[in-house]
Parts: C-alpha cells; structure tokens; sequence
C-alpha cells in the first residue's frame, strides 16, 4: 500500500492492507524499542514516538464503534447467517459491545500516553556529561 489517502479510494483489500500494515508498525516500534536497536536516542525522540501512538490511538475508537455499527447493520439486513449456528444478529451486538469496551480501553490508551508525554516534555540529556 503506498497510497494512505485516508479519502481513499476504499475496498476492502485495502481495508484489509491497511489492518496489515498497523499490526506491522507496531511490531517494527516494539523492535526499534528495545533498549539497544538504536530506534531512540534522546527523551525528544520519545517524545515525538509517544504523540505519534497517541494521535493513532485517539482515532480507535472512531474505528471501532464503526465497525460494530457495520456488523450490526450487515446483521440487521436479513441475510446474514452463522456458521457455527448462532443468532447472527446477537453476535453482531456481541461483537458490537466488545468493540465499545476496546473503544474505551483505547480512550484510556490515549489519555494515559497523553500524561506521559506531558511527563517527559522538560527532559533532556546533557551532553558535556561522560557515560560511565
């Protein structure tokens, strides 16, 4: 996917490229995390990492609410069915509710990452300073 217009166009392989493509950023700052992959060097550098996250997960539960009113119209069409013999429709709202639990869970994500930007917004590192 080379084109992230967020206006689209939209389908959903793209959607699906897209899903793909957060599950592997986060991956690569878990990786570029580690104390000694050289992914961060300074406090500013968390800093800037820590906003990015945030900005990302401010916009979750948006995505998430969505996505569970998607299910539950899909199941309110008529055609919907389940595999395994359930009630399409109570699994659509199950998996709505449980998409407003991670929406909220993601709220709290944010403010929490939120504070600990704030936290670290004075820190710095002295560079006269040797390393011992």
């Amino acid at each position: 996917m080379t084109d992230l217009n967020p206006d689209g166009p939209h389908s959903p392989e793209r959607t699906a490229e897209a899903g793909q493509l957060f599950d592997d950023c986060s991956r690569l700052l878990v990786y570029a995390t580690m104390g000694d992959k050289g992914g961060l060097e300074y406090p500013g550098d968390a800093y800037r990492l820590i906003a990015d996250i945030y900005s990302a997960t401010g916009r979750l539960p948006q995505a998430c609410e969505q996505v569970g009113r998607f299910l539950e119209a899909q199941a309110a069409r008529g055609a919907a069915y389940d595999a395994r013999g359930r009630d399409p429709g109570a699994q659509a709202a199950l998996a709505a509710a449980h998409l407003a639990e991670a929406a909220s869970a993601a709220h709290a994500l944010t403010t929490a990452l939120q504070a600990a930007q704030t936290a670290i917004g004075g820190l710095g590192i002295r560079e006269d300073v040797d390393d011992e």
